[in-house]
Formats: C-alpha cells, sequence, structure tokens
C-alpha cells in the first residue's frame, strides 16, 4: 500500500474487557460511566478518511495499545 506512519499510544491499565474489543469504535459506545463514547468514533472517522486505519490490542501484561497509521502520501480526492 506504500509508505505509511504509525502511531502507537501505550497504557498500563487493566487491557480491553472481554466482549468490549468489537464495540470500541462504534458511535456512542462507551465503558465509562461519565463517557459520551464519541471520541474514537470521531477518531476513526478522521483517521479512515485520510487513509489510515486505527486498531486497539490488548497487551499480555496488562493494559492496552491503540495504533493507527496515515499514509504519507496524499491521496487525490474523487471529483
Amino acid at each position: 500500500k506504500g509508505d505509511a506512519i504509525v502511531l502507537s499510544v501505550f497504557d498500563s491499565g487493566g487491557g480491553i474487557p472481554a466482549g468490549v474489543k468489537d464495540h470500541l469504535f462504534e458511535a456512542f459506545y462507551t465503558t465509562k460511566e461519565q463517557g459520551i463514547g464519541v471520541g474514537l468514533s470521531i477518531s476513526r472517522t478522521i483517521i479512515e478518511a485520510n487513509g489510515g486505519q486505527i486498531w486497539a490490542e490488548s497487551i499480555e501484561d496488562g493494559g492496552t495499545v491503540f495504533r493507527f497509521n496515515l499514509p504519507t502520501t496524499l491521496r487525490e480526492k474523487p471529483q
């Protein structure tokens, strides 16, 4: 697919609870009591609109890593 930049953000929390990973990037899905569930959905929309991908992985010893990539070359927008 060409060259891309990959950014990774790690945390040391409890990881992704079972059953949550499939819903992380859905609009209005949240596991937080005070959350509204739009941050990851908006992030995905922006990243994908620019030709990238975003995903999350549990870390074996605990925690989560969120990664996204973006192409290093601009794509032409359809006219």
